[in-house]
């Protein structure tokens, strides 16, 4: 009783202490972390904003290089010049285009006057005369090769993509000129990323000036101590510049260091009450278990193991209930099945009672009939036999005496025969005398060819031999099934296979007859229908085998006879 009572108090003064030292000194090694990973953080943070400065311009230096490669795509050959599809196809790839405000196609004269041949404008408009005072165009138009150049127009930092045209003698003919602009919605976006918090991204041209730029650091002034990262675009010699102030990158920092030296000793009191809260939410549960336990150890099965939180103790009493139901389930399924097998003993008794009587019924009608054909054929023979060699002792003369003793010797064999048949009634010397397959042939050809059935046998001898006491019981077997064909089925055909599957020995009996329904005879009845299949069942079960009857009304019927060899002797 005593140490029941200490216990939980020793567990929560552990666990106090252990949740206050754990608490404690994660928050000291975090200040530690906090003040010697400051200079880290400003690396990491550079370095993200590099990577974020190359990303941002692989982007646009991948818009470029897709327009690029659309106009070069577009532009195709004289003859499609001809047939306007070129134009088709600029159109298209100015309407696809995030950064494209315009494309022109500009000519030359034979004495160098350039001029616009055709243009088409998506946003803003065109100055024809900026366009062709671009000194780029001339040195396309000698060198034909395409290129980039700046387009210079008042308050626009706008540029121009160039494509040589070449007609059928490979002269360049005329430029495909696709303006660009780089303060686009789509550009706008993606800087849009790049200016983090309070700082800013920006397009800045080979003169070190502002091309476009977003963010509201855009019109503060820089200072030394801003994290400043850049990234290189590849088809115009621009660069994209992203500045953010050091103080607003590692403000979260300062403000976590402070944070956690106002709820450092906050969070030490609140450990301990709630070390306290957690040992007392884990001996309380671990009390109810221990009841529980005790009253299931006491056989006591009824009462429920209560219920407890989703977490280990409850896991643990789920356990428990689990175990308890089973267990309680397994005592329910011993008394049921005690009482099943109770039940099944007093179906079975009655089961061979009927049995018993039906045989006894048989043994006496079986004597009857033997009784009756000994006294109306056998004994009348005999007593016929006997007046006939009176009637030969009494002749006068020799040849009368022959003739009588040729009527009584007619008299006896027919005595003889009918003794004969007697036996092979009461048990046919075929079995005792060739063996079991040939004793099935006679008992389908005795029974079965007088009904007029029509009777097919597939014996395929098996390797192993059946026991004399098997060959019996399964002899009886068939015999009472063939009986019932005769007798019953109406049947004109009768397939009789006979095989070895595995260790046992099958008999198979089909035949076409109108059939019957099988749950009829499952239980014999009060006429005694279904003694007959039951006594079958009986014979086999006492020798390990098995009888199964397949069928249905106007379907035939399929019985299946199982008998197992015996298992032979490995010391013998």
């Amino acid at each position: 009783m005593n140490l029941d009572s200490r216990r939980p108090y020793s567990i929560r003064r552990r666990v106090a202490l252990l949740v206050g030292f754990g608490a404690l000194a994660p928050m000291l090694v975090a200040l530690w972390a906090l003040h010697s990973a400051s200079n880290d953080v400003s690396v990491h943070l550079l370095e993200e904003h590099r990577v974020l400065a190359r990303s941002l311009a692989l982007h646009f230096n991948h818009d470029m290089r897709d327009t690029q490669s659309s106009l070069l795509a577009d532009i195709g050959t004289p003859e499609d010049w001809e047939g306007g599809h070129v134009q088709q196809a600029l159109h298209a790839t100015l309407l696809h285009s995030p950064i494209l405000d315009a494309i022109a196609v500009v000519g030359q004269d034979q004495d160098g006057t350039k001029k616009v041949l055709w243009k088409e404008l998506r946003h803003g408009t065109l100055d024809a005369g900026a366009l062709l005072a671009v000194p780029e165009i001339a040195s396309a138009f000698a060198s034909g090769r395409q290129g980039v150049a700046p387009l210079v127009e008042p308050k626009l930092h706008r540029f121009v993509f160039l494509v040589p045209v070449r007609d059928w003698d490979g002269q360049v003919s005329k430029l495909v000129a696709a303006i660009a602009n780089p303060a686009s919605p789509t550009w706008l976006a993606v800087l849009h990323q790049g200016g983090l918090g309070g700082g800013s991204a920006s397009l800045v041209d080979d003169r070190a000036r502002v091309v476009v730029s977003f963010g509201p650091a855009t019109a503060a002034p820089a200072r030394d101590d801003d994290i400043v990262a850049t990234g290189e675009l590849a088809v115009v010699p621009w660069r994209l510049v992203l500045r953010q102030p050091r103080a607003e990158a590692l403000a979260p920092l300062e403000a976590q260091r402070t944070r956690l030296f106002i709820l450092a000793p906050l969070l030490l009191v609140f450990a301990v009450l709630f070390s306290w809260g957690a040992t007392h939410s884990v001996t309380e549960p671990l009390k109810a278990l221990g009841a529980a336990a005790r009253r299931i150890a006491d056989g006591n099965l009824e009462a429920a193991v209560p219920p407890q939180p989703d977490d280990e103790v409850g896991r643990l009493g789920r356990s428990l209930e689990t175990m308890r139901v089973a267990l309680k389930k397994s005592v329910d399924d011993l008394v049921q099945t005690r009482e099943i097998l109770e039940e099944r003993v007093l179906e079975r008794t009655g089961e061979l009672r009927l049995v018993l009587t039906k045989f006894v019924s048989a043994q006496e009608d079986e004597r009857r009939r033997i009784a009756r054909e000994l006294h109306d054929e056998t004994c009348q023979t005999v007593a016929a036999l006997g007046m006939k060699l009176d009637a030969a002792a009494a002749e006068p003369t020799q040849e009368g005496t022959r003739e009588r003793l040729k009527e009584a010797r007619a008299f006896a064999s027919r005595t003889l025969a009918e003794v004969h048949a007697l036996i092979y009634e009461l048990r046919p010397s075929v079995l005792d005398d060739l063996g079991l397959f040939p004793a099935i042939r006679w008992l389908a050809d005795h029974h079965l060819t007088p009904a007029g059935i029509e009777f097919r046998c597939e014996v395929s001898v098996p390797e192993r031999k059946l026991s004399s006491e098997r060959e019996t019981t399964l002899f009886r077997a068939i015999q009472e099934a063939i009986r019932n064909v005769a007798r019953h089925s109406g049947a004109t055909q009768v397939l009789i296979q006979v095989e070895e599957r595995a260790r046992e020995l099958l008999v198979e009996i089909e035949d076409d007859g109108h059939g019957f329904d099988t749950a009829s005879v499952a239980v014999p009845g009060p006429t005694g229908r279904g003694l007959g299949l039951l006594g079958m069942r009986e014979r086999l079960t006492i020798v390990g085998g098995s009888v199964e009857v397949m069928s249905s009304i106007d379907a035939g019927t399929r019985v299946l006879l199982r008998v197992p060899f015996e298992e032979e002797n490995p010391g013998g």
